[in-house]
């Protein structure tokens, strides 16, 4: 076949996807073909045809005598049933195919085509099953692979793979094993015509496919997966929507996880097999163990641990200069399946200044002896100088009893946004009238703030940076001034005796509420933490969705490490220097007391530290 001024062989990978035949309709997840319909062929003049030679190579162009002249319309030359293709596209009237020298009249005046054009190129398409794919010739055949031998691939026509009902074609093609050469032999005809197929779907579906199932994908969200694609794939969004794709995703994903643990035991007994190791390893190269151990007390499975050992190891010697560590458990993101797991457990560091998770837990039990046991393994996989550590916790007594337990040697910090924390939820119960009084009355809501300031004091008299005074100076102060007003003083004392008192005081004890000198108050960067990873997860995961985001946030704090060793800036100080600026007003406050001895006037000032917080809790107050 001779081929004149134009490319005929169009490169495997393309941009054009114009396509012989008729009208595009739209794939779905199913049958998405159909049937051209008949149309009328106006004759072409004898003289604007163009003699084709079966068989014969573009490389057969220049053994041509004659040049071809294309009609100005683009309108296809045909002799003995044999297309010239203008750009391997047949131009399109009305949306159907004009074909000629072969078309049978009928009855009702129109046309039905018969095919007698033989393809010369094909298109890859993928197919709906991830990492699937058929073929489209260039006049819109579309085949399946039917046998891989040496050099070539075997195809065969769809309608021989999936007959419509007792009609089939044997019609069969050759193709290199070569994508780059993207040209097709015909071995046996068809014995129908093309079905319009619309090409631009197949790709939207296939990349969403992947993105859906990619475990480096940090969004779990199919919406945002979909609304990221349709932008790259604007001509297949129109006939693939939302719908399709979430549908999908949820397949896709199913088919690709394990079954569902019944119990923390089966959890890590299937994080144990390497068939799940995208599950229980990370993401560095190379990939290391991320799943550490199963927790076992008394013979009962109570938590699995995760922990990269390689990046422990690699960086001991600057662990060793840690000197503070965070600990705090979250319900909110814990899985639902197990059904025996309770709290998602971080044990943080505070390196330079920033602080990284070292050790995440899944902990079904929540007591003293799980902590301990807990605490346990942790020293001996974490090279921390524990002599010298402060830890910051909650207010959870087994939580704390254990630190004392394990880290004897170790200063035990309790978090002051806790206690304040605590204090406001307190109030919040309708049954003591303290949250309505605080919020109407300008001595209640004082008293309420100098209660919040009763930890910036120390918890014994004789500190050095604040001699004469100590906290429970200060609260029997905070008490004397109630009684100053006898409106509230019922009420407020009352929260004074029995609730301030009774529990701060007596259950948990001046030396583990006292953050007097403190420069970390707070363990607020695990509260960040927790509150980030509720945005990437969302309540209550599948716990594989889990998993895989929990690996994702494991590489995001292994690289910022790396970064911080090399003294770069990856946060933006913002929290840093708030609380610098709240330590300096803190110290001179307590100077201000050393100088003058005015305790209550020290309370009064330092109550506004938390007046941010205490609002976004119950609304403004006086």
């Amino acid at each position: 076949m001779a081929l004149r001024d134009h490319n005929y062989v169009i490169p495997a990978n393309h941009e054009e996807e114009e396509e012989v035949g008729a009208p595009n309709i739209y794939l779905q997840d199913h049958t998405y073909a159909q049937q051209l319909p008949a149309v009328q062929i106006q004759a072409q003049p004898e003289e604007d045809r163009e003699a084709l030679e079966d068989g014969a190579a573009p490389d057969d162009e220049e053994e041509e005598d004659e040049a071809v002249e294309q009609e100005e319309d683009g309108a296809v030359d045909q002799e003995d049933g044999a297309v010239d293709q203008e750009d391997g596209a047949v131009e399109q009237e009305d949306g159907a195919v004009d074909q000629e020298d072969g078309a049978v009249e009928q009855e009702d005046g129109a046309v039905e085509l018969v095919m007698h054009a033989e393809p010369r190129t094909y298109r890859i398409i993928p197919g709906i099953r991830l990492n699937s794919k058929f073929y489209v010739d260039n006049l819109g055949f579309k085949y399946y692979r039917k046998k891989l031998l040496v050099n070539t691939i075997n195809l065969i026509c769809e309608l021989r793979k999936n007959p419509r009902g007792d009609f089939m074609c044997h019609g069969s093609a050759s193709i290199s094993i070569n994508e780059r050469d993207n040209r097709l032999r015909i071995v046996t005809d068809h014995n129908h015509n093309p079905e319009a197929i619309n090409l631009d779907v197949p790709f939207l579906r296939n990349a969403l496919g992947e993105r859906a199932v990619d475990r480096t994908v940090t969004t779990p969200s199919v919406r945002g997966l979909y609304n990221s694609e349709i932008i790259k794939h604007p001509q297949a969004a129109i006939s693939y929507t939302f719908l399709q794709t979430q549908s999908r995703a949820k397949r896709m994903r199913q088919s690709r996880r394990p079954q569902l643990p019944q119990n923390i035991h089966e959890l890590s007994e299937m994080l144990s097999d390497p068939r799940n190791s995208n599950y229980a390893s990370t993401f560095q190269i190379p990939s290391s163990a991320f799943f550490n151990q199963e927790l076992i007390v008394n013979g009962v499975s109570v938590g699995v641990i995760f922990a990269n050992i390689s990046a422990i190891e690699k960086y001991c010697q600057e662990l060793a200069t840690v000197e503070m560590v965070g600990i705090d458990g979250t319900y909110k993101t814990v899985p639902q399946v197990p059904g025996d797991l309770r709290c998602f457990l971080t044990f943080q560091v505070l390196y330079k200044s920033v602080a990284f998770p070292m050790v995440y837990v899944l902990l079904g039990s929540e007591t003293e002896e799980t902590y301990s046991a807990l605490f346990t393994v942790i020293r001996n996989i974490l090279p921390l100088n524990y002599d010298r550590i402060r830890f910051v916790t909650d207010y959870e007594r087994a939580l704390m009893n254990a630190v004392q337990r394990i880290f004897p040697n170790s200063e035990l910090l309790c978090c002051w946004f806790h206690f304040s924390q605590s204090v406001v939820r307190y109030c919040h119960r309708k049954v003591n009238g303290v949250l309505n009084l605080v919020k109407r009355h300008e001595v209640a809501a004082r008293i309420f703030r100098m209660v919040l300031a009763l930890p910036h004091l120390p918890a014994e008299r004789g500190n050095p940076g604040c001699p004469n005074f100590c906290m429970e100076d200060g609260f029997h102060t905070i008490v004397a001034y109630t009684l100053q007003f006898p409106d509230i003083s019922e009420v407020m004392s009352r929260f004074l005796r029995d609730y301030v008192f009774d529990y701060w005081f007596v259950q948990i004890g001046p030396r583990r509420l006292s953050v007097f000198g403190q420069d970390h108050r707070t363990n607020n960067y695990l509260e960040s933490f927790h509150s980030t990873l509720l945005t990437q997860i969302g309540r209550h995961p599948n716990i594989w969705d889990f998993l895989q985001r929990l690996i994702i946030v494991e590489n995001q704090f292994y690289v910022e490490f790396q970064q911080r060793t090399n003294n770069l800036t990856i946060r933006d100080g913002t929290s840093r220097s708030l609380r610098e600026n709240a330590t300096r007003i803190i110290r001179e406050s307590v100077q201000q007391l050393n100088r003058d001895s005015d305790l209550l006037m020290f309370l009064r000032r330092t109550g506004h530290r938390n007046d941010g917080y205490v609002q976004e809790q119950i609304g403004p107050y006086p």
